[in-house]
């Protein structure tokens, strides 16, 4: 079992992590003037994986509903840019319309997926 502090400082871990792939994103848009799909929909994974595994830590000291709404936007974001850009990996297109209900389902599916081919380490 780990201690709560042990789950923060893993979360922090991976909010930098994620940052990190933020810049590395605008990098190579500046220099290209185009988005890399791909890595687009590698940060959007990551960041509403991030925002999602807040929510249970947040949750325990008060600030749950900022949590869950920023969970619920990085979702929405992720769904948005796979359904517009084909990007998703995962077994179930983001076009599938069971998404719209619950979209933090799609991010389980695509984080899964990033895990599964090597890219992400699974949740702490």
């Amino acid at each position: 079992m780990t201690h709560r502090s042990d789950d923060w400082r893993a979360l922090l871990q991976e909010a930098h992590d994620v940052e990190q792939l933020s810049v590395e994103v605008t990098r190579q848009a500046a220099r290209s003037g185009v988005v890399d799909g791909h890595l687009q929909h590698h940060y959007l994974v990551r960041r509403a994986a991030l925002a999602d595994r807040a929510t249970a830590l947040q949750s325990q000291s008060g600030f749950a509903l900022a949590g869950e709404v920023d969970a619920g936007l990085a979702a929405l974001g992720l769904l948005k840019w796979d359904r517009e850009h084909g990007t998703g990996r995962g077994l179930v297109a983001a076009a599938d319309p069971r998404w719209d209900a619950d979209p933090l389902r799609y991010v389980h599916q695509e984080h899964t997926a990033l895990v599964l081919d090597g890219q992400e380490q699974p949740p702490g």
